[in-house]
């Protein structure tokens, strides 16, 4: 019996079949990340696309950021030539930056970038903004207790939820994304895809709750996955509202699908949108407009 079980073992070893997978080679793209906000300059992120089994840390996306482009925004016949410059927003480090124009709500800017690879354009607005009703917030002990089956814990009591009321204009096609941060938090930071659209509540009054940002907690080893989002009593919570157009909302739309569904053989492939034009060689990425608002609201 147990010669008939080696033998069994070392046939089913032996029938293994090792499957060579050809990669397609990886065709060279520039990456935009780029934004204008109310009263504040443009900033511009360049990178190349790097392949999908390299390593991913911050010493090789820096090595892959594009030094040397022209960069150029431009609004009613004036040109703004970003220079040079590093700056880590929403964990991402932007190289360029504007130094004469400011965004303004309403008008249009056309972004223009060149090196001896690409020539990419795209255009975006600052759309009018989209102001918050009220913020409040609840404890996680209340949602114990309207539960009914456990006693909320001392921890039930000290963590939060944080709520926004929102009353949509009557005019469809409104897209919103938002950031938080918390205390003495430099980054503002946002919970996986934190992006709305009026698509079902064009006109309507809706509340919703906007949790602590994914990013603050790269670096907090002892966050738990059980407070995972929650902000605590005592916090100063600031929020950033920001109206988007909607090639700036498909972008983080399709973006945030093909996030979530890598690595997933079984999941439905997502082609991110992008409103880069490439004019020479080829880019993708965002070139969109913030229609901020700032709002302060502290747990007590």
């Amino acid at each position: 019996m147990r010669i008939l079980l080696f033998v069994l073992v070392v046939l089913s070893i032996s029938c293994e079949r090792v499957i060579e997978l050809d990669l397609p080679e990886q065709r060279e793209y520039v990456v935009v990340h780029g934004h204008i906000e109310p009263d504040s300059f443009a900033y511009v992120s360049l990178s190349r696309n790097s392949p999908y089994f390299n390593p991913v840390d911050l010493q090789t996306v820096a090595s892959l950021l594009v030094q040397g482009a022209l960069v150029t925004v431009e609004e009613g016949g004036t040109i703004d030539t970003l220079r040079p410059d590093f700056n880590f927003q929403h964990f991402t480090l932007f190289n360029y930056r504007g130094t004469k124009i400011k965004g303004e709500v309403g008008k249009r800017y056309k972004l223009r970038i060149e090196t001896s690879e690409v020539i990419l354009e795209a255009e975006t607005s600052i759309p009018a903004l989209l102001p918050l009703d009220s913020l409040w917030h609840r404890t996680r002990a209340d949602f114990v207790r309207e539960a009914g089956q456990f006693q909320p814990t001392r921890r039930d009591s000290e963590l939060v939820s944080l709520y926004f009321r929102y009353s949509d204009p009557p005019v469809a096609g409104n897209y919103v994304r938002a950031f938080s941060r918390r205390n003495t938090e430099l980054q503002w930071s946002s919970d996986f895809n934190p992006i709305y659209s009026d698509d079902l509540v064009n006109g309507q009054s809706v509340d919703f709750i906007l949790r602590r940002g994914k990013e603050a907690y790269l670096f907090a080893d002892s966050t738990t996955f059980e407070e995972f989002g929650y902000f605590e009593v005592g916090d100063t919570i600031e929020v950033k509202w920001c109206s988007i157009d909607r090639p700036h909302y498909l972008f983080w739309l399709t973006l945030g699908a093909a996030t979530g569904g890598s690595g997933n053989p079984f999941a439905t492939p997502t082609v991110v949108s992008t409103n880069i034009r490439a004019l020479k060689g080829r880019g993708l990425g965002i070139w969109g407009g913030y229609g901020t608002l700032r709002y302060q609201y502290i747990v007590r």
